[in-house]
């Protein structure tokens, strides 16, 4: 099969999921669009067309199925927001450019319109892991512009040149209706696009999304139990069968007879995620076991 971190999920979302698309049609793969979501409050009814390119795909008989996860919030690298030009030759040639006023100046100019994020709410974007400047963690760009009395452009420039470009960000651009319409749909399943960290030790690092902690509590405890979105069988279906499944795994994400005996034992009343974007290093409640 082939996992697409597809071209765009902006303003090129439908050329980019069709691009998908056209890969499985041609190869005979079968296809899965990863981390499925429209970017940007100007992007966001462009989802329910993004969804008919993969319904008129499974018409035609092609296995396409698309993931999700649980939160509003993505998170890429702070770097994502430079314009591809300002990346070329790798670390040492864009640090340089970011130390050169002048070239400071056309990177800027070429930001209103370049990078992956292209023209942004710069409430929207918030550092997460940016060790050489701990005080901007968890605060959005315009609030650091705001308080440093200097542009949005000069504030990432500043997280960058600090951590050698290893700064990372969350982008508050997805619409939460949209997630409620991806969960129900019977060709998404659920996906964390997630590292492994741990509360403690050396696996504690940095402020990474929530969703690393979270997101299957969040399904659980959020979208079923609290909203109703979607009922328990369903939602334990699209993270547990239906991936399984997808992957070709033969003998594991389901309960049954040969199988894998991989459990985990949930309280469908008190599950839930804790973990948060200040503070996501905290694991969810209602989870009593996990039997590997």
């Amino acid at each position: 099969y082939y996992f697409s971190h597809i071209r765009g999920e902006g303003e090129t979302l439908l050329e980019a999921v069709s691009e998908a698309v056209r890969i499985g049609r041609e190869t005979g793969a079968a296809v899965e669009v990863g981390h499925f979501k429209a970017t940007g409050k100007r992007n966001w009814n462009k989802l329910p067309q993004a969804i008919a390119i993969l319904e008129r795909a499974r018409a035609d008989g092609l296995d396409v199925t698309a993931d999700t996860y649980t939160y509003a919030a993505g998170s890429t690298t702070l770097l994502s927001l430079l314009p591809e030009w300002a990346q070329e030759g790798g670390r040492d040639a864009t640090l340089q450019r970011l130390a050169d006023p002048a070239t400071r100046r056309q990177v800027s100019e070429s930001m209103h319109t370049g990078g992956a994020h292209g023209a942004v709410d710069w409430a929207d974007i918030v550092i997460g892991s940016c060790p050489a400047r701990t005080e901007y963690q968890g605060r959005s760009v315009a609030q650091l512009a705001e308080e440093l009395g200097r542009s949005a452009h000069d504030v990432v420039f500043e997280a960058l040149s600090a951590s050698e470009l290893e700064a990372s960000m969350f982008t508050f651009q997805i619409s939460p209706d949209n997630i409620k319409t991806k969960l129900r749909h019977p060709a998404i399943m659920i996906g964390t696009d997630s590292f492994g960290f741990a509360a403690t030790g050396p696996m504690h690092q940095g402020v990474p999304h929530p969703r690393n902690y979270g997101v299957y509590p969040r399904l659980l405890g959020h979208y079923v139990r609290e909203e109703g979105v979607l009922s328990l069988e369903d939602a334990v279906w699209k993270a547990t069968g239906f991936p399984a499944q997808k992957l070709r795994l033969p003998d594991r994400g389901l309960v049954k007879s040969g199988y894998q005996a991989d459990l985990v034992i949930f309280d469908p009343d008190t599950i839930v995620d804790t973990a948060t974007f200040r503070h996501p290093h905290q694991y969810p409640v209602g989870i009593a076991y996990v039997i590997v």
